[in-house]
């Protein structure tokens, strides 16, 4: 007798233990996990936003070279050497600063063998260890010019557009035409305005009227 109900006592114990057990499942399948979607919903995307400017623009190409003590002697294509002028400035990356010098001379005749011009660049009295440099060389500069910088311009679908941010907090999507653009900057021929704001950060997943959450503001 004592041992049926024993027995009766852990079938009992065990029974409760399986019936609260299911009802903690039954609870956790109704928890909704929030998603990245749900999240963005409710407090905004995250981006950083950066505002449309007017200042000097500058194009460049980018030419290596070896150096013979100050000077820098490299060759270029035709297209290359059509676009620089001596006396242009240019300048290289050495030991984490910035040197400045400027060209001397570009060859109008290409070489023969290679179909490539020599241009020669002097660094001054600057003492350039022997190496094989990388130069940014301008090739034009204008002023007052509308920008706003490259990471804030997508070309996804074939089309140049910006993100522009609205006074509520939301984007739009907006067309834009480009000019010409460099390392830093986009030059804007139509669809900007100075000040606007837009956004800086990732693209892909914005849509028009979503809500944003600013991180950062780049506004230089």
């Amino acid at each position: 007798m004592k041992q049926s109900v024993f027995v009766l006592i852990i079938g009992l114990i065990y029974g409760a233990s399986l019936f609260v057990k299911d009802k903690q499942i039954q609870k956790q399948k109704m928890k909704v996990t929030p998603t990245v979607f749900t999240i963005r919903e409710k407090t905004g995307t995250p981006v950083n936003i950066t505002k449309v400017l007017r200042k000097s623009f500058t194009n460049n190409v980018i030419v290596t070279g070896n150096n013979l003590g100050s000077k820098i002697y490299a060759s270029v294509a035709p297209k290359i050497a059509t676009q620089i002028k001596p006396g242009a400035l240019a300048s290289i990356r050495l030991n984490n600063e910035s040197l400045y010098g400027s060209v001397v001379s570009v060859e109008k005749r290409a070489n023969r063998l290679s179909g490539l011009h020599k241009i020669v660049v002097s660094f001054a009295n600057q003492k350039l260890p022997t190496n094989l440099y990388v130069m940014n060389i301008q090739t034009s500069k204008t002023k007052n010019t509308l920008v706003v910088k490259r990471d804030a311009v997508s070309n996804r679908g074939g089309t140049d557009h910006v993100y522009i941010v609205n006074d509520d907090n939301t984007v739009q999507r907006r067309d834009i035409v480009t000019i010409s653009d460099n390392k830093d900057y986009f030059a804007i021929k139509s669809g900007l305005k100075e000040g606007e704001k837009v956004v800086l950060s990732d693209q892909r997943y914005l849509k028009n009227g979503e809500k944003i959450n600013i991180v950062e503001s780049v506004l230089e």
